[in-house]
């Protein structure tokens, strides 16, 4: 299941990882335990938010980019 959906919106999961990540920048350990889901679900959705713009990476913390607080 991807974070973006065919029609360009976000899916429940990409909503709820951004919004923890407006909260706080969060390493991918942190997200998989706060999330409760197996880890490379985690990095794909991680991944596929990268490359929409949505989220960065800075030496392992994930943090929301301005591209995804616009889209919350």
């Amino acid at each position: 299941m991807g974070c973006i959906e065919p029609d360009g919106s976000l899916s429940v999961t990409a909503r709820v990882l951004l919004e923890k990540l407006l909260e706080t920048p969060l390493r991918m350990r942190e997200i998989t335990v706060l999330l409760k889901v197996p880890g490379f679900m985690v990095r794909a959705n991680l991944r596929e938010l990268e490359e929409a713009g949505l989220v960065g990476e800075h030496e392992g913390t994930y943090r929301i980019t301005e591209g995804g607080r616009g889209r919350l």
